[in-house]
């Protein structure tokens, strides 16, 4: 019997082993290959009728996608789309873009349209009308198909607040009602999740009708792009009442669109993609395109070339403009076509020019200009360089010389030929001196631009300058199409073109940016962009690439600025600054308020001070330090003190710890500082006292010579806590260095030269800066400049002698010294002695002008209402200066991996902006 059953339990392991077998692979095999039975694509089941249709070949990795854009945190900050921030960080926080199980899962195809049609009579929606636009989308499960026969079942063990499930037999479907009456229908048809917000047209679905009467078939809805994230088509109705709609003022349309619109024919949907990169943006136009002007179907008509001329633009430009659709004759026809109400009558305008050249020089427009041009114009700018560039294509330069001699011999305009730059003669083209009076009392200013030739191009430009830096770079072969920049943008775009714009935000804005819709507020935030038009068998192409491109541009936080009642206090020893890791808040102080801003959601909390009125009031964050968070999130976090020694000691939502308030009976001699936990606070008769979270006061080391007018630095350095101050004396100027308990370091105090402000500055350099890495800097009014070592002894190369008066001491950025003069100088310092300066116009800094380092940049504050920004470069960050004072904040102030800059303006304004 024993051996009877050992041998049935053997027996049934196989068995066992199969069914796992079967439950883990065999199953979902079934399921897959039942997804695959009467499968049909989403596009099937919409009508061709619509007036908008997108489509997302790949749902999650869109979102993926989007998630993962370098400047999704730039675009959502935007006020327009604020909206959008809690539903995005919810989804990202979620980890569900990242889940590869959910992306496999998930990844199916999703098209949607809009239809304007109206439903038939009592087919509307039960208690609203029918909307003016229809909307049906669907999405392919996929594998997940076979779950949508449960898909009821599923949602009916849940609760949602306005989901209901109505059952109508074939028509079965779920409703969720919106509080405005609005009714959005949704449930499985095959192989799909079908949505919609007309009942008719759910219903239409789900009975296989909703494509009955479709008479152009499933080309409508055929992409010449391959490959995007999302795509979309425009019916030709839809967008011309759209774009017919639009003008530069609500309620007026635009004459110039209304007379392209006449001239243009769309003969089928125009497509709009969009591929979205870590760090870039494609944007892709593509429509057939046809005109009932015989001048602008012979523009058409004509195949985009080569546009050669962009390779005598210079690598250093920053804007450029390219033309190359036709000969200036067929251009001028073209835009002759337009006409209408509030359009200039083109005609008229040529046949006038053409009047007054042939009076001038005894020419018409066919000889001046048409004989001798190419097909090819362009402007363009270079960097740092005003005068913009004229660049035309020479197609008969012999004809060009003779034009140009004829010219010449005219009484209106001369050739000035003495301008020698470099061994190069750039001529010159001015007009007599007894016409340039005459137009100067007319207040009439005609430019009188220097030009050459080179490579069978016509260069122009006002300043001679300028022209000859281009054409060094074309002789060197330095041009636009071999930098990095234009390889970027120009990619899977390089071909032929009629029209090119190529862009950066710092010296230009594009016409198409031009706009308050939401969609140019994004792409303004994209710095540089090239836009290509090209023309191929009458179908119209235009793509836009678009990049954050280089620099430290910013942009404003959503919520900013806030207004705040009353006068804030920015004086030197007060600050703006930020507490609490997990929940933000920015704290400043207004009369006797302590304010704690947070900087996520913009509320304001308020705590009034108990101590006595007029007293000076300051709030420091606890553990000191410039930017020092607590590492809890309701712990203490806030150090706020009068001039009297009143001391609070606050948590970041305002509320006092335990015993606190104190009196201490301390007359501030100095701002309080605060470190390691503890308070510091200096008196008037020389002391300076320490109290603690436990509400204990303490005498910290011994009296000094003077009382201190700036507090004590601090810094931690191999696990010891060290401090500097300076008691400002007439008679012992001196620095001391101390430990943490306060006792003068061996070989300390040191004399200096001269009064000075402040307290020395603590910092850690790297090697080879000595074998100390403790280094403290010391700066007097007179600019001598001195760094020590622990030892007390001077670094190699210090002091230094720095022009100009000096009223704030150094900073440190890990690599230099940085150190603000106070009529404007700001010097650069290296440790090796190497010093470089900067001039930065109308500033003046006294003791209440501020200096910090941060996000590898420098940042000063003056005597007026201007926060400047320089690299290290002494290059001004790209959006600064901002209108602040007093000590601004730099940092990720709101948790969102992103550096910000924030400050308080005379406005009493607290503004805030992210760095790109």
């Amino acid at each position: 019997m024993v051996q009877k059953n050992t041998v049935k339990k053997k027996s049934r392991g196989p068995l066992i082993i199969g069914i796992v077998l079967f439950i883990i692979i065999g199953l979902p095999l079934i399921t897959i290959g039942i997804s695959f039975i009467g499968r049909i694509a989403p596009d099937s089941i919409i009508p061709d009728s619509f007036d908008l249709y997108a489509d997302v070949p790949n749902t999650m990795r869109l979102a993926g996608r989007v998630l993962n854009h370098e400047s999704l945190t730039d675009i959502i900050a935007l006020t327009e789309l604020s909206p959008l921030v809690v539903p995005l960080n919810q989804f990202r926080n979620s980890g569900l873009a990242e889940n590869r199980w959910i992306r496999l899962l998930t990844k199916g195809r999703l098209n949607a349209a809009f239809l304007s049609t109206e439903p038939a009579a009592g087919t509307r929606n039960p208690g609203r009308a029918s909307p003016p636009v229809r909307m049906l989308a669907a999405w392919d499960a996929g594998v997940l198909s076979p779950l949508l026969r449960i898909f009821p079942a599923l949602m009916g063990r849940t609760t949602i607040p306005g989901l209901y499930y109505v059952q109508a037999g074939k028509n079965s479907r779920f409703e969720y009602r919106m509080d405005d009456g609005a009714v959005y229908f949704f449930g499985p048809y095959k192989n799909l999740l079908v949505i919609s917000d007309d009942s008719a047209l759910f219903e239409s679905v789900l009975a296989g009708a909703s494509r009955d009467g479709d008479r152009v078939g499933s080309s409508a809805k055929s992409f010449y792009s391959r490959e995007h994230d999302i795509a979309f088509l425009i019916s030709p109705p839809a967008l011309k009442k759209m774009l017919g709609d639009g003008g530069s003022s609500p309620g007026e349309t635009d004459p110039q669109v209304l007379s392209a619109l006449r001239l243009l024919q769309f003969s089928g949907p125009v497509e709009a993609s969009l591929s979205i990169l870590p760090n870039q943006l494609k944007i892709n136009l593509v429509s057939p395109l046809g005109t009932s002007s015989q001048a602008l179907q012979k523009i058409i008509e004509r195949n985009s070339q080569a546009a050669s001329l962009v390779t005598m633009i210079s690598s250093g430009t920053q804007y450029m403009t390219l033309l190359s659709a036709g000969s200036l004759q067929e251009l001028l026809d073209g835009v002759s076509a337009f006409t209408g109400p509030g359009v200039p009558d083109w005609e008229n305008v040529i046949r006038r020019a053409n009047s007054s050249a042939r009076m001038t020089f005894n020419m018409g427009l066919e000889e001046l200009l048409y004989s001798w041009m190419g097909t090819q114009f362009a402007v363009y700018g270079l960097e740092g360089r005003p005068n913009p560039i004229v660049a035309i294509e020479i197609r008969d330069e012999k004809k060009r010389k003779e034009v140009f001699d004829k010219a010449f011999r005219s009484i209106f305009v001369n050739e000035n030929v003495q301008l020698n730059l470099d061994g190069n003669r750039i001529p010159q083209i001015q007009i007599p001196s007894f016409l340039e009076s005459l137009l100067e009392l007319l207040d009439v200013n005609i430019p009188l631009p220097y030009y050459t030739v080179q490579n069978n191009c016509l260069l122009m430009c006002e300043s001679a300058e300028t022209l000859l830096a281009a054409v060094n770079a074309v002789r060197r072969n330095d041009v636009l199409p071999r930098t990095n920049l234009w390889r970027t943008l120009s990619q899977d775009n390089s071909g032929p073109s009629s029209f090119s714009l190529f862009y950066s935000l710092d010296r230009s804005l594009p016409f198409f940016l031009k706009g308050g819709s939401e969609a140019t507020a994004v792409l303004r935030l994209y710095r540089q962009g090239l836009a290509r038009l090209s023309l191929e068998n009458s179908v119209l192409r235009v793509s836009l690439s678009v990049i954050p491109g280089a620099g430290r541009g910013i942009v404003p936080v959503s919520g900013f600025p806030l207004e705040l009642a009353g006068t804030t206090q920015q004086r030197a020893g007060n600050r703006l600054f930020s507490v609490s890791d997990k929940e933000p808040r920015l704290i400043l102080t207004r009369g006797s308020d302590v304010l704690a801003v947070n900087p996520v959601d913009q509320t304001i909390r308020e705590w009034k001070f108990p101590g006595a009125p007029g007293a000076n009031l300051y709030a420091i964050p606890n553990n000191g330090g410039e930017n020092v968070r607590s590492s809890a999130t309701n712990s203490a976090a806030v150090w706020v003190v009068d001039s009297h020694g009143l001391v609070s000691l606050l948590n970041k939502d305002l509320e006092n710890m335990r015993g606190f308030p104190l009196s201490t009976g301390i007359q501030l001699s100095a701002p309080p500082e605060s470190w390691g936990g503890k308070l510091y606070l200096c008196d008037e008769d020389g002391s300076v006292h320490t109290v603690d979270s436990g509400a204990q006061v303490r005498r910290w080391g011994t009296n000094f010579s003077a009382a201190l007018r700036s507090p004590p630095s601090f810094l931690d350095n191999k696990n010891k806590t060290y401090a500097a101050v300076y008691p400002k004396s007439f008679i012992f100027m001196e620095i001391h260095l101390l430990n943490g308990e306060g006792n003068p370091l061996p070989n300390w105090p040191i004399p200096v030269s001269g009064i000075a402000f402040g307290s020395p500055l603590l910092f850690n350099a790297r090697p080879p800066h000595g074998t100390d890495t403790f280094l403290a800097a010391f700066i007097t009014q007179a600019g001598e400049l001195t760094v020590f070592v622990e030892s007390g002894k001077t670094l190699l190369n210090f002091p230094l002698k720095l022009d100009g008066v000096f009223f704030l001491q150094p900073v440190f950025d890990g690599e230099t010294l940085w150190v603000i003069e106070s009529e404007g100088t700001l010097y650069r310092i290296g440790l090796d002695g190497e010093v470089l300066s900067h001039k930065i116009p109308r500033l003046s800094v006294r003791e209440n002008g501020y200096i910090t380092t941060g996000n590898g940049a420098v940042f000063i504050t003056g005597e007026g209402n201007v926060l400047y920004g320089y690299s290290r470069n002494f290059n001004s960050l790209d959006g600064f200066p901002l209108p602040v004072w007093g000590r601004p904040i730099i940092g990720d102030l709101n948790n969102d991996k992103k550096i910000e800059a924030a400050g308080v303006g005379m406005d009493n304004q607290l503004y805030m902006w992210q760095f790109r």
